[in-house]
């Protein structure tokens, strides 16, 4: 009995032993360690977008993910200034792309982005934008001092538009004396063009692209040129980006025919203009 259980012991051993040896064999090996996706792999780019080109940035991250089936462009909006503080503090994000060129110097100073990606994408002026057909009658700079006439503005420090309203209004001496009609202050370019819009101030100082976004509410009104310089939409890669890559990828399309042409359709000028 002691031998017959011993050779159906050893037997029953052999098994088991070869049942495991099949079953690690049939294991897939781990793929090597690689600093970009794996194949078929999906990237999600976190992208800082300044609320002042939201219209065709929307547009322009459907289209490219479009063609780019594998990369996602999540899109945070907002102040430039707060989306500058967040990256830095977060230490997070691929892409910035503020509503001026002044808080791109800023994220440059502060080492928040690679200067050698860095890329402009469109053109913006300052202008004075009014309720569509311009009850007030609002003419000029001059006219957003008048008694009874209701003013918003960005707010300077954490808004782009803000810091240009602002040196538009000092350099025409007329900062003190608007800034009594400002009944409240934005804080991002979407939230400035709604003001206006949306009738809860008379005008605005706001970017000439925003006729575009509601034609139909909006009328501009020029502001002269000797108050005025022109800025522009840039954009670069993030020092903590995981994806330069893929990141540069998005850039390279904003910054094409097509991308331009996206931008050109909502009312920006994709060439720098003359004032």
């Amino acid at each position: 009995m002691r031998a017959k259980f011993g050779v159906l012991a050893g037997l029953l051993g052999l098994g088991l032993m070869s049942g495991c040896g099949q079953k690690t064999a049939s294991k897939p090996r781990p793929a090597a360690e690689t600093t970009g996706p794996a194949a078929g792999e999906r990237v999600r780019l976190v992208a800082f977008v300044g609320a002042a080109s939201k219209p065709p940035a929307q547009e322009a991250k459907a289209v490219f993910e479009k063609a780019h089936p594998n990369i996602v462009v999540d899109m945070t909006f907002g102040g430039s200034g707060t989306l500058l503080n967040q990256m830095i503090l977060e230490e997070t994000g691929d892409i910035y792309m503020p509503g001026s060129d002044g808080y791109m110097d800023k994220a440059e100073q502060k080492r928040a982005v690679l200067p050698e990606t860095r890329a402009i994408v469109a053109y913006l002026i300052p202008t004075i934008c009014v309720q569509h057909g311009n009850p007030k009658n609002i003419r000029s700079l001059a006219d957003l001092a008048r008694p009874g006439v209701t003013v918003g503005l960005a707010e300077a420090g954490a808004v782009c538009l803000g810091d240009a309203s602002e040196a538009v209004l000092k350099h025409a001496g007329l900062e003190e004396a608007v800034k009594k009609n400002v009944i409240t202050y934005a804080k991002s370019c979407d939230q400035t063009q709604q003001l206006v819009q949306l009738g809860e101030v008379d005008a605005v100082i706001g970017w000439d692209a925003f006729k575009h976004w509601a034609p139909d509410q909006i009328d501009v009104v020029n502001i002269p040129p000797e108050h005025l310089r022109v800025y522009n939409i840039p954009a670069a890669i993030s020092v903590y980006s995981r994806h330069r890559e893929a990141a540069q990828q998005f850039i390279d399309f904003l910054t094409s025919d097509e991308g331009k042409a996206i931008f050109a359709k909502h009312g920006y000028s994709i060439t720098k203009p003359g004032i």
